[in-house]
This record gives structure tokens, C-alpha cells and sequence, in this order.
């Protein structure tokens, strides 16, 4: 015994026709005719019925949830848009390089060209004056240096390198901090033994700069015998001096702050054999390179004396 399949079932509305004023007034519930249809005699029911309706789907609006094979990728929740794929490149193809777009080229105006001229020309000064501070050149006049240094040679001189400082007066800035003696100390060093020095005159009223070696430090006893320097009763060997003077000089102990400067060329040279030893304010600097005549180009000849074995 075989179930016949009961026919499709017309639904209804719940309530009956809603009682209108005029003609004038109805509303079309369906203009398109697409939800609401006429039964199958092709008339619509009469007034005071009941109305059917039977729920008619337009192709043109309907989309299927399921296929023979089961659900489709396009029921997913939502809009779906299936992403591309790329497209193959095809063999011996390039693509056209894409050209970026060039930046403005900045535009310099009389101002700024101004401002930058003005900039550099300042720093240039700033430079000139801190080279000029450090660094001096002097002309060598006479034959006191020979043959170290000849007449006429020009050389670089660095007036910074004695330079002092007053730390007492430092450490009133700086809370807690006792620097203790002495006073004023010095930057780098002060002059050594062997250094070629530039230094004012030491007699009053001499306006001309001497270039000289320093021989003897503070607190030396130094003595000159038959030409040979002693430092401390050892015997100064100096390979700079090629004319030994033959002169004596009487034991003499240098103070502090105090140098005693000589001559290379012994025999015609104005230095301390005559006035004394010379004060550190009187050295300008110390001499750190040659720069004329080209065949003197390089560092100053500034040597470090050795002293001979005690005895």
C-alpha cells in the first residue's frame, strides 16, 4: 500500500479581509504579482471569504541553498566574494617597471643661501681663532740653534701645551671636592728636558722672543765643567750639540718655577750661563714642527737628553 502524497496545502492569512472605506484607499499588497496569486480557476475569491495566498518565488530572485551534491560554497553566512587568482605571467614576459614619482626638488631661496653663507663664514672664524690660539709661527733669527735650527727656518709653535689651570678657584664650583697643593696645575705637562721652547726675553726692556732648549728643571742642581752639563752630579749626554763650550759654571739649584734654558750652538748663544734661569710665564709654547725652507719640513727636532750612569 503506497502513501499518495497529499496536495500542497493553500495557506491563509490568520485574519480576514481588513473592512476599507473606499476603493480609493485599498492597498495593493502585491503589485507585481509575485507573492499573492489568483487561485486556479484564475479568479480572485469574493469579498467576505477568506483569502488564500500562495507563496510563488520569483526566478529572478531566488537563490538555491542546496544542490544534488549538498551544500554550495555560495550559501556561506553573508557576503561572499571569492578572491582572484593571480594571473600567470606568461614566458618571456616583463612586466613595465613602475616609474615612482620623483620628490620636489628643494628650492633654495635668498634666504637660506643667506643664512648658510653667513653659518659658514662664522664657523670658519671659530676655526681660525682656536688654530690661532693653539698654534703660533715664528721666523728663527740668528745661529744661537745651530745646526738644530737655521737661520730663517719657520716653525709651528703649540701654546697650549704648558697651559695651567687655578684649581683652587675650580673646586668653589664644584661641592666637596678639595684639590689640595699646589694651586695652579698644569693642562698637559709642563716643559721637559730636551724641549725646544720659544720664551720673552728676560731682561726688561728686550722686546725680542728667544728659541731655546730646556736643559734644567725645578728643583736641579746643575753645574757646567769643562763644557759637560751635570744634572744632579750625573752628566748630561746631548747629541744636538756638536760645538762643546769649554767654560765652567758654578753649582746652581733651580727654584721651582723656574727653567734653565741653553742654546744648541754653545759657543754664540745668549741663555741662562747669563741671565739666569727664566720664569714659566716667560715660555710661549713649546716648537712642533718646521714648515720652511721644504728642506726642513717636519716635526721640530725636540730630543729627550739622557743622563749618564751615576758614578
Amino acid at each position: 500500500m503506497s502513501n499518495t502524497p497529499e496536495p500542497q496545502r493553500r495557506l491563509e492569512w490568520p485574519h480576514g479581509p481588513q473592512p476599507v472605506a473606499s476603493d480609493d484607499d485599498v492597498e495593493v499588497a502585491d503589485p507585481q504579482g509575485n507573492w499573492l496569486a489568483e487561485d486556479a480557476a484564475g479568479s480572485t475569491p469574493p469579498a467576505g471569504e477568506a483569502v488564500a495566498a500562495v507563496l510563488l518565488r520569483d526566478a529572478r530572485r531566488w537563490a538555491p541553498q542546496h544542490g544534488a551534491a549538498g551544500r554550495s560554497e555560495s550559501a556561506l553566512p553573508g557576503a561572499f566574494f571569492p578572491l582572484e587568482a593571480e594571473p600567470r605571467a606568461l614566458p618571456g614576459f616583463r612586466p613595465a617597471p613602475v616609474e615612482q614619482p620623483e620628490a620636489p626638488a628643494a628650492k633654495i631661496t635668498g634666504r637660506l643661501l643667506a643664512r648658510e653663507i653667513i653659518e659658514t663664514a662664522l664657523l670658519a672664524i671659530l676655526v681660525f681663532l682656536a688654530v690661532r690660539a693653539s698654534v703660533q709661527h715664528y721666523r728663527v733669527e740668528g745661529h744661537s740653534m745651530d745646526p738644530t735650527l737655521e737661520d730663517g727656518e719657520f716653525l709651528l709653535v703649540n701654546s697650549l701645551l704648558y697651559s695651567k689651570i687655578d684649581v683652587q678657584a675650580l673646586a668653589r664650583w664644584v661641592p666637596s671636592w678639595n684639590p689640595g697643593e699646589p694651586a695652579e696645575r698644569h693642562v698637559f705637562h709642563g716643559p721637559e728636558r730636551g724641549d725646544i721652547v720659544i720664551l720673552h726675553h728676560p731682561v726688561t726692556g728686550q722686546e725680542r722672543d728667544l728659541v731655546k732648549r730646556v736643559i734644567g728643571l725645578p728643583g736641579d742642581t746643575l753645574r757646567i765643567r769643562d763644557g759637560v752639563v751635570y744634572i744632579d752630579g750625573r752628566a748630561l749626554i746631548e747629541p744636538y750639540v756638536k760645538e762643546p763650550w769649554q767654560g765652567d759654571l758654578p753649582e746652581v739649584r733651580i727654584p721651582a718655577g723656574l727653567y734653565f734654558v741653553m742654546g744648541d750652538n754653545r759657543n754664540n748663544s745668549l741663555d741662562s750661563r747669563v741671565f739666569g734661569p727664566v720664569r714659566e710665564e716667560l715660555i710661549v709654547g713649546k716648537a712642533m714642527a718646521s714648515w720652511w725652507p721644504t728642506s726642513k719640513i717636519g716635526r721640530a727636532p725636540n730630543e729627550e737628553p739622557q743622563l749618564a750612569p751615576a758614578r
